[in-house]
């Protein structure tokens, strides 16, 4: 059987330059500020007492419940935190909180307000039902794009959540600032307003946050101010009230109301959105009054890890530094030395004292803070990579490889040290989130990331010294992202092979730039939106290879000169492409012209037909025609079991390497199929054969699939966010395709009735497709008779040519390969001498310049070699040419061959050769490496004039050997 070729290449993705969220709130800024009572709930301020006033030192507009407050409250112009030591509210009084307790006392004051909110569970972290993000970054990520547009309700309106969320930007300033985390979980106040539904906004959200603070939370009024602002993210924009107590910004209320593009323009949203977001890690240490919020969150991680480590620190220094702490938030401040001075003059211990009183604790906190993110995002379906989403979580746990080194902490804590924090942060969450399952590859994931980084790369670091040496060891904020992006090097790895230390903004310049590029709009050739929908006939009767359709229209094929092969009919059961799973062909007849449909597109609610030919006939007296379908239905078969089959090799590459699996992307096509999944290593042949072997137990297992549509909210409820392997699309309902015990996704494709109808699954080939994924090709039902008949011929041909028996192969096969290679080394051998022999005479004949006719596949052979011989070839003043049928190889003593002439002089019409030079060699003298200068070696590859090389190298005094 002939194998179609393999797809070796990811599809790239288009992107575009898009404005920053920062840039969008800049434009519309000054328009809000001027018209507070149109953007801003001004009443609600009022009826509470709080009156409107500018800000002498950042001009921000606030409102304040007292005039005793002159400032708008932010800590960058109170100038510390005034809470930290006293604590606030209730802490204030005596009653202290614990991180659990913060999110229990939201919920019973959200939940029992005027308009009262559903507490839903939280959305995993990793955003699979979005294509434009990789984790979620706030809580109304979980709600877009479709719950913002209308197109699928929400799972509760209006609904709170405690959302773990991600950000990267922020990794500077991490257990310094005392409010600064890579993970963290947002206390979300989500409300959808639609045209003929108004639940509560603005006026109603304030008072329902201010009633939490000072009911809930007790705290007094006077310390509580509002800021106006703006807010933009996730493609949407509108003006933001951002709360403060005592110096701490608590929360920030966004009410959405419009969508923005990425060329800056923006219009209203026809729904209205609050979106509410309040670090919930701020609220035990704002009401306790700790010196930092991870002394609160990371209760029970931290006492494991302390008692490891048995770090020495001072209260003292900790509780005086605590207030000021505010001061040191990288993107704000402009002169770091100034600020550790102020703060040193504020609470009497000098600089250094300050610095190494805090340095040790800043780290533990680091390494907390970094291994509860990595292990929520692993835990939730993702892994580091070099790529992606993945590469912030390999930067992050090198990192805390990084400092755990730096502060010669492994031998205290150890590799089983570590995992255990893994534990110690699941048993603290599971006071809000419920016990953690069991994630049986976590700890291999953890113990390859620490081989790796434990390791560098040689051809890593070979890059990034090439790249110190260009820039003289100085290297700008761009040369570090290069060597980051480009190379795959994270920054601590940089920072040790360079000595240079790691820049303050790097990671927030990272996560700018992230922002500034978004993925190109999808590009729409056809326009159905006035068409009806193309009722869908291939679930009803998937087996039924005939059909009968009225046309509705026919389009011009703007990709085939606009020809009139498009045909849009009433109903159809050709499936068009989609899920990764190719279309359908057939036959349509119309006017009793048999038509061969050889590609099936969905655009938008419609289907289209593209014909082979063009339609004959004047394209209006088709409108309304009735047509006789007719289904491949062979085609469709194959690619029927292909789909079914991926659903259950994704089940048992789960089962076989475990729950980190997730599917990353699928193809089925009459050919074979493939099935991408995240998973941290090339697969072994003892894995391939483990998945396979698991695979046909399922088919052979005859599960029922079942097939069906079901309320979206429901199916998600019962099965989880695991349904959404391929994506997730709009609208309230999803076809959930349920492989009873085996796998259960969102999946509109076509499928078998039962695993048995796959037949057999073979597996051709896997392969790394990129750090983190792995793509596995096969074949099922007649696809697999095919496969199965070409391995039978070959080995039937095997034994006819070595006249042995079947089971003989293995052992006749190994002799004969044993013996290759034996034969090889000894005709290496031999080729050495060779060239040994021709470079010796060169040397030591009378000829300057020597050309050596070759029959080398390519230039390797004489790589090693020539290096042996340069310095000889330097004193004689020699040079030599081996000239092969595809290439030139030259090593010359001298720099003084024009290597490009030479190309130009053979160059044929058409082709474009490749030409390689270097002027110095390093060689092996003993154990020294040794550098000779002022040579010169090259090669030129591909197609060339031999017959012209000949003449000109003649023309230039070269002898022949």
């Amino acid at each position: 059987m002939q194998q179609k070729e393999f797809e070796e290449t990811v599809e790239e993705v288009k992107t575009i330059k898009a404005i920053t969220p920062k840039e969008i709130k800049k434009i519309v800024r000054p328009q809000f500020e001027a018209n507070p009572e149109l953007f801003y709930p001004t009443k609600v301020f009022d009826k509470f007492g709080f009156s409107r006033c500018k800000c002498p030192k950042c001009g921000a507009y606030f409102w304040r419940h007292t005039d005793k407050k002159t400032t708008c409250g932010d800590s960058n112009c109170e100038g510390k935190y005034s809470f930290i030591g006293v604590g606030t509210g209730k802490g204030a009084k005596g009653n202290k909180i614990t991180y659990a307790d913060a999110w229990n006392g939201f919920k019973k004051s959200l939940t029992s307000a005027r308009v009262p909110c559903t507490a839903i569970d939280r959305y995993p972290v990793v955003a699979r039902w979005r294509n434009d993000v990789d984790y979620v970054a706030a809580g109304i990520y979980c709600f877009q794009p479709f719950c913002v547009t209308g197109e699928m309700d929400p799972p509760a309106n209006p609904l709170i959540c405690p959302q773990f969320c991600v950000r990267f930007n922020d990794l500077d300033n991490i257990g310094l600032t005392g409010r600064h985390y890579s993970g963290f979980i947002m206390l979300g106040i989500q409300t959808f307003n639609y045209p003929d539904k108004y639940v509560f906004f603005k006026e109603e959200c304030v008072e329902f946050n201010y009633r939490w603070l000072t009911e809930e939370l007790e705290i007094n009024p006077d310390d509580i101010t509002f800021i106006e602002d703006v807010w933009a993210g996730g493609g949407n924009l509108g003006p933001s009230v951002e709360y403060f107590v005592n110096g701490l910004e608590v929360g920030n209320m966004v009410f959405m109301q419009y969508k923005y593009f990425h060329d800056g323009s923006y219009e209203e949203l026809p729904i209205k959105i609050i979106d509410t977001g309040i670090g919930l890690e701020r609220i035990p240490w704002l009401v306790n009054g700790s010196p930092t919020s991870y002394f609160d969150v990371f209760a029970g991680a931290f006492a494991f890890l302390a008692q490891k480590l048995q770090v020495e620190y001072s209260n003292d220094v900790w509780k005086a530094f605590g207030p000021y702490s505010c001061l040191l938030n990288v993107d704000e401040v402009e002169n770091v030395d100034k600020t550790w001075e102020f703060i040193s003059s504020q609470i009497g211990y000098d600089v250094q004292t300050i610095k190494k009183e805090i340095e040790q604790l800043k780290d533990m906190y680091i390494i907390l803070d970094h291994t509860r993110t990595v292990m929520m995002v692993v835990t939730d379906g993702s892994l580091p990579s070099n790529v992606g989403g993945g590469s912030n979580i390999r930067n992050i746990i090198r990192r805390v490889f990084a400092v755990l080194k730096k502060n010669n902490w492994w031998d205290k804590l150890g590799m089983d040290g570590l995992l255990q924090l893994f534990q110690e942060h699941k048993n603290d969450l599971a006071k809000l989130y419920g016990p953690f399952g069991e994630y049986k590859s976590f700890d291999q994931i953890i113990k390859q990331e620490y081989e790796r980084w434990a390791k560098t790369d040689d051809d890593k670091k070979v890059k990034l010294e090439k790249l110190l040496k260009q820039k003289n060891n100085q290297l700008s904020i761009d040369d570090w992202i290069f060597a980051m992006s480009t190379h795959g090097i994270p920054a601590d790895t940089i920072s040790q092979i360079s000595k240079l230390p790691i820049p303050g903004n790097l990671y927030a310049e990272l996560a700018d730039r992230a922002a500034r590029i978004t993925k190109a709009p999808e590009a729409i050739l056809y326009n159905t939106v006035h068409l009806p929908e193309t009722t869908n006939l291939y679930y009803q009767t998937p087996k039924d290879g005939k059909f009968q359709a009225k046309i509705v229209t026919i389009f011009s094929n703007v990709q085939q000169q606009n020809l009139p092969n498009i045909v849009i009919l009433n109903q159809s059961a050709f499936y068009p492409f989609g899920g990764g799973q190719d279309f359908d062909q057939g036959w349509l007849t119309i006017q009793g012209e048999r038509y061969y449909v050889n590609n099936v597109q969905k655009v938008g609610k419609v289907v289209l037909h593209i014909l082979e030919k063009p339609l004959q006939n004047a394209v209006d007296t088709y409108v309304g025609q009735e047509v006789l379908a007719e289904i491949d239905l062979e085609r469709r078969t194959i690619l029927r079991n292909h789909h079914t089959a991926t659903h259950i090799v994704f089940a048992a590459c789960r089962r076989v390497l475990g729950p980190h699996v997730w599917q990353n992307g699928a193809h089925k096509s009459v050919h074979n199929a493939h099935l991408d999944i995240t998973h941290f290593a090339p697969l072994s042949k003892e894995q391939e054969q483990a998945i396979e072997n698991e695979v046909n137990k399922i088919i052979l297992s005859a599960k029922q699939i079942n097939k069906g549509f079901m309320n979206k909210a429901d199916a998600e409820k019962e099965y989880g966010f695991r349904l959404y392997q391929g994506g997730i699309v709009p609208g309230n309902e999803l076809r959930v395709v349920n492989i009873d015990g085996i796998d259960v996704e969102a999946c509109c494709g076509t499928h078998c009735d039962s695993t048995s109808e796959v037949g057999w699954v073979r597996i051709l080939k896997t392969q790394k497709l990129q750090d983190g994924v792995v793509r596995l090709y096969y074949v099922a039902g007649v696809k697999t008779i095919e496969v199965l008949n070409s391995e039978g011929e070959m080995i039937n041909s095997l034994v006819k040519l070595w006249s042995i028996s079947k089971n003989q192969l293995v052992e006749e096969g190994s002799k004969i390969f044993q013996e290759k290679k034996h034969y090889e080394s000894a005709y290496n051998q031999l080729k050495a001498e060779l060239i040994k022999s021709q470079l010796k005479y060169v040397i030591d004949g009378p000829n300057q310049r020597t050309v050596i006719q070759s029959t080398e596949p390519n230039p390797t052979a004489y790589f090693s070699e020539i290096g042996k011989y340069i310095q000889q070839l330097k004193d004689a003043k020699k040079g030599l040419l081996f000239v092969a049928d595809t290439f030139i190889y030259g090593a010359f003593g001298e720099n003084n061959f024009n290597v490009e002439e030479l190309s130009k002089q053979i160059e044929e019409e058409g082709q474009q050769l490749k030409v390689n030079k270097q002027n110095k060699i390093s060689v092996k003298d003993g154990k020294k490496t040794i550098q000779v200068n002022d040579v010169l070696t090259f090669s030129i590859l591909g197609k060339f004039n031999k017959n012209k090389a000949t003449k000109y190298l003649k023309e230039q005094g070269f002898a022949q050997f």
